[in-house]
């Protein structure tokens, strides 16, 4: 009997023993739809982790894969274009077989959604250009970003201060070096301060950290 593709469910139409193969189909999606089957290629469960790269397949067409992946046809075709849906459920992030760039699992281990970067690399990324994150129930907020926030060059280096000459007494010349060397180690105080501050304001608005007791 001649089956529906792209499925597994038989066609009862006309058939001889229509009770015996609707209960058969009954079955069948039991065990695809509500115990998640991997999708079955010839007669078995695939084993192919991501989408399938061989056979014939139709716009819209549902695919789980060995890992319980999910995937939609995009573009029909031979062997078609797929979009991930659902990642694969993982109590550990997966360390053998072919795993395609770009697969995501949620290790519920951790608790963590992940991405596939190649060579069993899993990446975890949190949010995305343009968008808006938000920790401890705080407004998602954009990514934060000024002049600000710039990396601050020190005017003093290591031991500069402690390097300067003083005689006994000290000179006048002595004594203005040492003064230009604090003002200019305080304009690095007030450079730093006022990067922490930047931080500490993006860090408190995102809600990183509530910035009081």
């Amino acid at each position: 009997m001649a089956t529906i593709a792209p499925g597994r469910l038989h066609d009862v139409s006309n058939a001889a023993d229509f009770v015996a193969l609707t209960e058969t189909n009954f079955e069948i999606l039991t065990a695809e739809v509500f115990k998640q089957e991997p999708t079955y290629v010839s007669g078995v469960p695939t084993t192919t982790v991501g989408p399938p790269t061989t056979g014939s397949h139709v716009l819209n067409e549902i695919w789980k894969d060995a890992l319980g992946g999910v995937f939609k046809c995009t573009v029909a075709g031979t062997p078609g274009t797929w979009k991930q849906v659902l990642p694969a459920a993982v109590t550990a992030d997966p360390a053998t077989g072919t795993i395609p760039t770009g697969y995501l699992v949620l290790n519920v281990t951790q608790g963590t959604l992940k991405r596939h970067a190649g060579g069993y690399s899993w990446d975890t990324v949190i949010g995305a250009t343009g968008g808006k994150i938000g920790f401890y129930g705080v407004t998602p907020v954009s990514q934060p970003a000024g002049a600000d926030q710039a990396a601050v060059t020190l005017g003093n280096t290591n031991g500069e201060i402690g390097g300067l000459t003083i005689s006994d007494p000290p000179t006048q010349a002595e004594v203005q070096a040492l003064r230009d060397k604090c003002e200019e180690l305080a304009d690095d105080v007030r450079s730093l301060s006022t990067l922490i501050h930047s931080l500490r304001s993006a860090t408190v608005a995102a809600g990183l950290i509530k910035g009081s007791a």
